[in-house]
């Protein structure tokens, strides 16, 4: 028998998010994976032996897909002036570009309320966006705390879920706007608004996985 191919282990695994985000946790299982991959019977359970490797297989799968969003963003010039624009980009590309990661994303953190061995993982991608949101402002000169950019985070997340779950909004990116915009109030100053000074901000990098 040859050995795991890290490419159709990556496919299997991506295949496992397009049913959790369509079928939701009950419906993830090895079988259903097959079928979504268009493999050979027991081709998942070979690369997943268990539900339990096949869910951390799923969790670092979507985990390495945002992770490659919040990394397609580098740091630019720009004035403190242009950072909510900024901010409502980023937040609402890495969360939203492609509908099935976000639901995929939910259903894991639900899931997490049952099998707490899910919960590092989703925190660990929860501080590195929430990571990127510091930076971001600081990059600009303002120097939001990590509190704050969590809180953020978690703003964003719930705008998310509502919009997915209720479709109101229809978009997210205006109550996401809004939420960046309330934030950036504490720490607007003379300085910070006036627009002075070589500042930095974030745009995306033309990577071709085309995540």
């Amino acid at each position: 028998m040859p050995p795991p191919n890290p490419q159709r282990r990556d496919h299997l695994a991506d295949a496992a998010i397009t049913v959790l985000a369509e079928q939701g946790s009950r419906g993830l299982t090895h079988r259903a994976v097959d079928t979504a991959a268009a493999v050979p019977a027991g081709t998942t359970s070979r690369y997943f032996r268990t539900r339990d490797a096949l869910l951390n297989g799923v969790i670092e799968r979507i985990t390495h897909r945002l992770g490659e969003r919040v990394d397609a963003y580098t740091v630019c010039p720009i004035s403190p002036a242009d950072l909510e624009e900024a901010l409502v980009a980023v937040l609402t590309a890495m969360l939203t570009d492609g509908r099935h990661d976000p639901l995929a994303l939910f259903e894991l953190h639900l899931e997490s309320t049952r099998n707490p061995r899910l919960r590092h993982t989703l925190t660990d991608a929860l501080h590195g966006r929430s990571d990127l949101i510091v930076r971001q402002c600081r990059a600009a000169g303002i120097d939001i705390s990590q509190d704050d950019a969590m809180l953020l985070e978690m703003s964003v997340l719930g705008i998310l879920f509502t919009t997915l779950t209720t479709g109101a909004p229809e978009s997210p990116s205006e109550p996401i706007r809004t939420a960046v915009r309330a934030l950036l109030a504490h720490y607007q100053t003379p300085t910070a608004t006036g627009g002075a000074g070589k500042k930095r901000v974030m745009s995306p990098k033309r990577a071709g996985s085309g995540l």
